[in-house]
């Protein structure tokens, strides 16, 4: 099992809005990919505008084919693109 926590801090004058109308469409197509044993997003209550991603995938193969899918390779970029640093990921295996 791999876990990924994914965190990023949206540009200053970016808006919840803009975050979910990448977010959203992401996560769904994501907890549809082989292997996705969980995939959501949390905003966080104590520090403005950060965000977090928490993933969880059967093997390293199959979060390989996700992080080479259409809709990953389509999205990410435009939610960088709202990132003040792009994404900090933190790789888990259990």
């Amino acid at each position: 099992m791999i876990r990924i926590n994914a965190f990023f801090v949206v540009k200053a004058g970016v808006t919840t809005a803009q975050v979910k109308a990448v977010t959203d469409e992401l996560v769904e197509k994501s907890r549809q990919d082989a292997g996705n044993k969980g995939y959501d997003l949390f905003e966080s209550t104590t520090q403005p505008g950060v965000y977090m991603f928490c993933e969880s995938w059967e093997n390293s193969e199959l979060l390989d084919k996700h992080a080479h899918s259409e809709h990953f390779t389509r999205l990410v970029p435009q939610l960088e693109s709202l990132c003040e640093k792009g994404l900090s990921i933190e790789k888990f295996e259990r």
